[in-house]
C-alpha cells in the first residue's frame, strides 16, 4: 500500500551529520553563510520529525514517571545548565557590537528593515549556532519530566515553535531576525545562569526569577513593536526592506502568542496566586519555562 507523500517525506528525512559538524566547527570570519542557510533549508523537515518525536518522548516519559520517584539528575543538570548559560553569554557578547553598531550607524528602523552584514563572518557563525541550538534545547524538557517538575503548555509550545521558526526563517534571512536572535541570547544568558545557580543549590533571591520573566515579556514587547512597525512600512509606505511575507506572518503569530502566554504566566505566578510566597511553600514550582 502506497504511503501518503507527506508521510513518506517525513520518514525519508536524513540528517547530514558530517555537513553539520563541518559548519559547527568552522567559525571565524570566513563562515560560509550561504552554505549555513542552505543547510537549514535542506533539513527543515527535521524540525517536524523532531517535534513529533519530542512530543512522544516527553508525554510518554511523563506517563511512565507518574507512579515513580523523580530522578535527581544533579550532575547532568548542572552540566547542561552551565553549557547553555556559557553558550548564551558568549552569543550575547559576540553579537552585541553588530546589533548596536547597526542601530548607531544605519538607524533604528534600518536595523530591523535590512539584513546588512548580520549573517556574515563571525556574527553569521553565531547566528547559525543560535538557529542550530533550538533543536538541542528540546532536551530541556526531558530533564523536566524525569525530575517530575510541572510541565506547562508554554514550555513545550515555546520549544517546538521556536525551533521550527528558526530553521524556516534563516534561509530567507529577514532583517527583523536581528532582534529576535540578539534579545533571546541576552535573556537566555540571564535565565540559564539562574538555572545553573539553582541546580548548584545556590540560594538566589526570589525577585530574580520575577525579573527574568519580566525580561522575557520585554523581549516580546520589543519584538511585537518591531513587527508592527515593519508591517506598517511594508503595507502602507512600500518600504524597501529585506522582508519575506511568510516569515513575517509566522513571526507575528509566534511573538504575539508568546507575549500573551508569558504575561499570563507572570500574572498567575506573581500576582493572582501569591507570588513568591507560593514558591516558598512549593519550591518545585519555581522551575518555569525558558
Amino acid at each position: 500500500m502506497a504511503q501518503h507523500p507527506l508521510v513518506q517525506r517525513l520518514l525519508d528525512v536524513k540528517f547530514d551529520t558530517k555537513r553539520f559538524v563541518a559548519l559547527a566547527a568552522h567559525g571565524g570570519k570566513n563562515f560560509p553563510d550561504a552554505e549555513g542557510r542552505k543547510f537549514f533549508a535542506d533539513h527543515f523537515d527535521v524540525t517536524i520529525q523532531a517535534s513529533i518525536l519530542y512530543m512522544v518522548v516527553v508525554f510518554g516519559t511523563k506517563w511512565f514517571m507518574r507512579n515513580r520517584q523523580p530522578f535527581q539528575l544533579t550532575v547532568p543538570l548542572n552540566i547542561w545548565n552551565f553549557l547553555l548559560a556559557a553558550f548564551s553569554i558568549a552569543g550575547a557578547i559576540k553579537m552585541t557590537p553588530e546589533f548596536f553598531g547597526t542601530i548607531t550607524n544605519k538607524g533604528l528602523v534600518a536595523s530591523y528593515c535590512k539584513v546588512f552584514d548580520f549573517t556574515k563572518g563571525e556574527n553569521g557563525y553565531w547566528v547559525w549556532l543560535f538557529m542550530a541550538s533550538k533543536l538541542f534545547e528540546l532536551a530541556d524538557t526531558v530533564f523536566l519530566v524525569l525530575r517530575k517538575r510541572p510541565l506547562m503548555f508554554l514550555h513545550w509550545y515555546h520549544h517546538i515553535l521556536t525551533m521550527i521558526y528558526a530553521w524556516f526563517s534563516h534561509p530567507l534571512t529577514p532583517g527583523f531576525n536581528r532582534y529576535g536572535i540578539y534579545l533571546n541570547f541576552v535573556v537566555h544568558a540571564f535565565m540559564y545562569s539562574y538555572y545553573f545557580l539553582r541546580s548548584m543549590k545556590i540560594r538566589v533571591p526570589g525577585a530574580i526569577a520575577q525579573a527574568i520573566t519580566s525580561l522575557q515579556i520585554l523581549q516580546f514587547i520589543i519584538s511585537c513593536a518591531v513587527l508592527a512597525h515593519l508591517g506598517y512600512l511594508m503595507h502602507f509606505t512600500n518600504a524597501n526592506c529585506d522582508f519575506d511575507p511568510s516569515v513575517f506572518k509566522f513571526a507575528v503569530f509566534m511573538d504575539t502568542t508568546y507575549l500573551a502566554l508569558f504575561i499570563n504566566f507572570f500574572l498567575q505566578s506573581y500576582v493572582f496566586r501569591g507570588g513568591k510566597d507560593k514558591y516558598k511553600a512549593d519550591p518545585q514550582k519555581k522551575k518555569k519555562d525558558q
